[in-house]
């Protein structure tokens, strides 16, 4: 079981490193999109391509906010339900973790995830 980090930042003057210190924890893997826009559907950005190809059952994934995954809400839909729960099977398994909000599971935290995203 690994704790796994997504960091994206969409623009050059932005840095990663202050989603690295708030998050205030060291994981066993770490996978960054730097430069990209949040208009970019999450499994067409190198960065989260390489994490879902890499997170197994059993992991758990770190987001600092929401819209790290995505600015619009039915790409966070479809990036926790199809491409995590489809590539990874996060409802036999695998976490998604919401700095300051917590494990969006099955059920509460889908509904937390639409109403944020």
């Amino acid at each position: 079981m690994s704790t796994i980090v997504y960091y994206r930042v969409s623009t050059v003057d932005q840095s990663i490193e202050s989603q690295r210190a708030a998050m205030g924890v060291s994981f066993d893997e770490e996978f960054d999109d730097v430069e990209v826009s949040g208009a970019i559907l999450a499994a067409k950005r190198p960065g989260f391509a390489r994490l879902l190809a890499f997170i197994r059952q059993g992991d758990t994934l770190h987001v600092y906010a929401v819209d790290r995954l995505r600015r619009d809400a039915l790409d966070v839909q479809s990036t926790v339900r199809l491409q995590l729960v489809q590539l990874v099977q996060l409802a036999k398994g695998v976490a998604v973790y919401v700095q300051g909000l917590g494990v969006m599971a099955k059920g509460t935290g889908e509904l937390i995830l639409a109403v944020l995203a």
